[in-house]
């Protein structure tokens, strides 16, 4: 790292013990320390699964079914971390190991970039070790890639000052691969510092293009193309590989709640930084009163980089310095951090923090701000832009480009100076957060992700088997899950992470998809129709927190870690954040419900339940079984309510969920009825009675109904006129123990569309009774 081997015995300490120091304060110390806690789980999923599968998969297997999973960020750092997995490592420590990888390169890079700019060997050590205390790129340690990634910048733009200070052909293709190197690092380890590099280095090659009018040639006809063609191929691969162009967009409001007060970037927040809590320099903040969330103001103080990086410029600004390009890329950071609107100690009114509390209410609308940024347009139309919603990050690149005038300005003095030395050692001090605190939190993350192995990973080996399909219910964003699944084994529906999460839904089984949100005793004909109709080998019903215990674990009075009365007051109001011990009590009626089944058995554990059918009824044969004799308990007349016994048999696909007296169907539907046993020697009819969401004399609608079995087919098509008194006459065939009947409304609509009602489920024949005639 030191260079060409001049570097005396004292450099070369300092460089291994500020090294050293970097990674200790970052957490990236196998078996002792691990940098974050949630994330480290969500992102040892996806490493476990590449390294129980072929040796150079990308794709996760274990979760996410029924497709192949690729990670929607990150894949820089769950890749190597899965090399290691298979190693042997525990996936914590696999963490720490990959954070080491990345965060040495990040220093060393730094150091490079100090000494390309002049600085001397202790100086470049001194800078960076400042660069790597910055909090833009600590306080993130719990977005996982984010923080490496901005970490990261001195190596991308270190790259691109190899390839725009061309000036022999001859190490164009070297300079020309580790840019492209650079890039697709950059756009798979995470999309904000993508934007950024693409964003900086563009600018960068501007500043080149104006100023080196003698390479005006290699400028436009090698380092253009390769710049142009490096972003290109390395986006094309990216979404090739996470199977779309781009991800949902989010409104202005969200840009605005995450965009940069200005006073979050001059005054620090209270309880982050030791040294301004020390001379009472911070202040309180909290989501109560701020808009967006706590990231926005614990990542962002950096007046001590601007001041200085300020005065360093005008120092040096007079000698065309390559200083000036970086202020204009500073400028462009710091631009759009701010988001649509322009915030200066910007709160939210009362009404709204009574109305709805803390992170509720994180989205801003306009009317709070002071006025427009004028970015607005850039944030709603360019493409990569619109996918920065959580603005204030940008100031990672105005951070960065202020650290690296200051590195220039420093690299001005042939010798090492008192004046480079004392300003970056006070921008590092400043940065320093309380320690003793931050080195237990570190020790804690290790410690909690291996409890999370040893309390719950082992106790649901015990419940499932090797490569069954497993479904976790209720689903949400489920963090958890990545982990444990091929941690144990197992292959599930479930997955963490927004943006997986919307990939996977639509391709999942309609009861899969209803037994999201709250779980009570009418979802659980959803529950044994997965079962049923073998979608899932075994249903679990987590009482841990599927999301929020992976980033404490099991939950906020049970926890092993040391939390602070303000984490806790935080944790106690995330909703649903329930102990185990709770969620297992509120669940109870459900569990027990399913006990009382007859054909699905129970196993009930202090973390979680799962259910499975019973051996009897598994498999083809058996299943067919378990139908003949579900319908010779069922009789007529049928109530369709939300009474209705065993409704996942008989209402098999296509139908919204139970309503007190009646049920729903979408446009395509299948009921099936039991056929009593009498009908083998007489004719019977089921009579089934109905509304017609929507019908009447200006709107008939067509219902259509059809029936196949061994002996027959039966298809009649009726025209409704009237949404009520609905009725139609089905024979059943004797020879059979239950038929199904298959609905069609071609003109079903929602109440939205029809009557402008909030209502957007589309809505065919309103079942409410089946006779016997």
């Amino acid at each position: 790292m030191l260079g060409n081997g001049n570097s005396t015995a004292p450099e070369r300490a300092f460089a291994i013990v500020a090294l050293a120091c970097v990674l200790l304060f970052h957490g990236a110390i196998p078996f002792l320390m691990t940098p974050t806690l949630g994330q480290a789980v969500w992102t040892s999923g996806f490493a476990q699964s590449f390294a129980n599968g072929p040796l150079f998969t990308i794709y996760a297997h274990d979760f996410g079914l029924p497709k192949p999973a690729a990670i929607a960020f990150g894949l820089a750092g769950a890749w190597p971390e899965s090399w290691l997995i298979r190693l042997g490592l525990h996936p914590s420590d696999a963490y720490a190991g990959m954070a080491t990888f990345w965060l040495t390169l990040a220093f060393c890079s730094a150091y490079r970039l100090s000494r390309l700019s002049g600085a001397t060997r202790s100086v470049a050590v001194l800078g960076a070790l400042t660069w790597m205390g910055m909090p833009v790129i600590w306080g993130h340690a719990g977005y996982s890639m984010l923080s490496f990634g901005i970490g990261l910048l001195p190596f991308y733009f270190l790259s691109a000052l190899f390839l725009f200070k061309l000036n022999y052909m001859s190490r164009a293709v070297s300079a020309a691969l580790l840019y492209i190197i650079a890039v697709f690092i950059s756009v798979f380890m995470d999309g904000y510092s993508f934007m950024m590099f693409a964003t900086g280095s563009s600018f960068l090659f501007c500043y080149y293009l104006l100023t080196d009018t003698a390479r005006h040639r290699i400028l436009l006809l090698i380092v253009l193309p390769v710049h142009i063609a490096s972003f290109a191929l390395a986006y094309l691969a990216f979404t090739t590989y996470i199977g779309k162009s781009s991800f949902e967009p989010s409104g202005l409001d969200f840009f605005r709640g995450w965009g940069l007060d200005l006073s979050f970037a001059v005054i620090p927040s209270k309880n982050i930084l030791w040294l301004p809590d020390i001379l009472r320099l911070s202040v309180n903040r909290t989501s109560d009163l701020y808009f967006g969330d706590t990231s926005v103001w614990t990542t962002t103080f950096s007046l001590p980089i601007i001041v200085f990086a300020l005065f360093a410029w005008w120092k040096i600004h007079w000698r065309r310095s390559l200083a000036t390009g970086f202020m204009v890329i500073a400028s462009v950071g710091f631009f759009m951090s701010l988001g649509p609107s322009l915030k200066i100690n910007s709160t939210k009114p009362e009404d709204i923090q009574l109305a709805h509390p803390r992170e509720q209410s994180a989205m801003m609308p306009a009317k709070f701000a002071l006025g427009p940024t004028g970015s607005a347009s850039i944030s709603e139309t360019l493409p990569g832009f619109k996918s920065m919603r959580a603005s204030y990050r940008w100031s990672a690149l105005g951070v960065f480009a202020m650290w690296a005038v200051v590195i220039i300005w420093s690299g001005s003095f042939r010798n090492i100076y008192r004046m480079p030395v004392v300003i970056l050692s006070v921008i590092a001090t400043f940065n320093i957060p309380h320690i003793p605190e931050r080195f237990r939190s570190l020790m804690d993350n290790r410690a909690l992700f291996i409890q999370i192995s040893e309390d719950l990973t082992e106790k649901l080996r015990n419940r499932v088997r090797q490569g069954e399909k497993v479904a976790f219910v209720p689903w949400g964003n489920d963090f958890i899950v990545n982990y444990l699944a091929p941690a144990v084994g197992v292959r599930t529906f479930n997955i963490g992470g927004d943006k997986n999460l919307f990939e996977a839904q639509s391709n999942w089984p309609s009861a899969m998809l209803a037994l999201g949100g709250d779980l009570g005793i009418n979802k659980i004909s959803y529950i044994t129709k997965i079962l049923f109709d073998g979608n899932a080998d075994a249903v679990v019903v987590p009482y841990f927190h599927m999301l929020w215990s992976p980033y404490l674990w099991p939950c906020v009075d049970q926890t092993t870690a040391a939390v602070t009365e303000e984490m806790k007051e935080f944790w106690n109001h995330v909703p649903g954040f329930y102990c185990p011990d709770q969620r297992r009590i509120a669940l109870r009626p459900v569990i027990e419900k399913l006990k009382n089944l007859p054909y699905v058995e129970v196993t009930d554990d202090n973390l979680f339940a799962s259910i499975r059918l019973r051996p009897e009824f598994v498999g083809e044969t058996n299943r067919q079984a378990l139908l003949n004799a579900v319908f010779r308990d069922v009789r007529f007349p049928i109530e369709f309510g939300s009474g209705l016994g065993e409704s996942d048999f008989i209402l098999k696909e296509g139908w919204h969920s139970l309503e007190q007296h009646n049920v729903w169907s979408k446009s395509a539907s299948s009921l099936v009825l039991p056929v009593p046993g009498q009908c083998g020697i007489r004719q019977c009819l089921a009579v089934l009675h109905f509304y017609v969401f929507g019908a009447s004399e200006k709107r008939p609608v067509a219902i259509t109904f059809q029936s196949e079995t061994r002996v027959a087919s039966w298809k009649e098509t009726i025209v409704s006129t009237t949404e009520a008194d609905n009725k139609i006459l089905v024979p059943l065939a004797g020879e059979e123990d239950y038929q199904e009947i298959a609905i069609k409304v071609p003109d079903a609509t929602s109440p939205r569309e029809l009557i402008g009602s909030p209502d957007e489920r589309t809505l065919g024949i309103g079942l409410f009774r089946a006779d016997l005639l």
